[in-house]
């Protein structure tokens, strides 16, 4: 696996709120698109399932 990335609480404060705002940019960019709360909740779980993916596939590697 990846190697451990430790940070400074204020540094994980502002890459939380970073990553925050993004997940806000994308479901407004998502709803001003028309697309409603099921279609975002369907790409919220492909999502999901891509990251689920990577890291099932990480540890298998690792093992």
């Amino acid at each position: 696996m990846g190697a451990i990335r430790t940070q400074s609480p204020k540094a994980q404060a502002v890459d939380a709120r970073g990553i925050r705002i993004i997940a806000k940019s994308v479901y407004r960019e998502l709803r001003n698109s028309g697309h409603s709360r099921s279609d975002i909740v369907a790409f919220t779980n492909a999502v999901l399932e891509l990251v689920t993916t990577e890291l099932r596939d990480a540890q298998e590697a690792a093992e």
